[in-house]
């Protein structure tokens, strides 16, 4: 899945104070971060499609390793999966929840220019976003519901310096933040066999060790 994408860098402007228990999260700063927007493959383009959101925070994770946070354009209020036509005007959400300090919640991301448009062709988005960057709001839905950060993705990653290594939330995570839900074993089983494919083509170490 999401395998049809395009990375950026960008710069994720904290402006929140949830307290999450996640340094890079819990005070005003600027953080760099990796971007990958991309289609899940459920439909062919030009037709709508279910959208991903990837963020890492390099080095925002336990034991000094990264943070990733996967989200996916989706129905709101809820979570339910929708296809959309525009990377700029949907709104994403991570699709199981975060256990935190006993109560679950997900992480939103929400246009910050509600006039922007960028169809939903990752073939246009490396130009789209050079011209303009694309701004996202991310916040927390389960605990205050106020904005945490801008999320601004502002410049195009060459094509031939290849993809990041793949995204990860389960190795790629912090110890405040543990996905939870019955789904999260067919996720943590889903991430295994995704991590042993790429091991055997050589895109990603063996010896990576889970960050908790």
């Amino acid at each position: 899945m999401h395998a049809d994408g395009e990375s950026f860098l960008a710069t994720l402007h904290v402006v929140g104070h949830p307290m999450l228990g996640v340094p890079a999260l819990d005070g005003p700063d600027d953080h760099d971060a990796i971007v990958r927007l991309s289609r899940a493959g459920f439909l062919p383009r030009p037709l709508p499609d279910v959208l991903g959101l990837a963020v890492r925070l390099p080095g925002a994770g336990g034991a000094g390793g990264d943070l990733d946070l996967l989200l996916a354009s989706a129905l709101w209020p809820g979570w339910l999966l929708t296809p959309r036509g525009d990377f700029a005007s949907a709104t994403y959400s991570t699709v199981l929840p975060y256990d935190h300090a006993g109560e679950r919640l997900r992480f939103l991301a929400v246009p910050g220019d509600p006039t922007r448009r960028v169809r939903a062709n990752t073939r246009l988005l490396a130009e789209a976003v050079a011209e303009r960057p694309l701004v996202f709001v991310l916040g927390v839905d389960g605990a205050d519901r106020r904005p945490l950060a801008w999320l601004s993705v502002h410049t195009p990653l060459p094509r031939d310096a290849g993809e990041p290594e793949g995204f990860d939330p389960v190795m790629n995570s912090h110890p405040a933040l543990r996905p939870s839900g019955w789904l999260q074993e067919v996720r943590v089983a889903a991430y295994a066999g995704s991590r042993r494919g790429r091991e055997a083509k050589g895109e990603v170490s063996a010896t990576v060790n889970p960050h908790w």
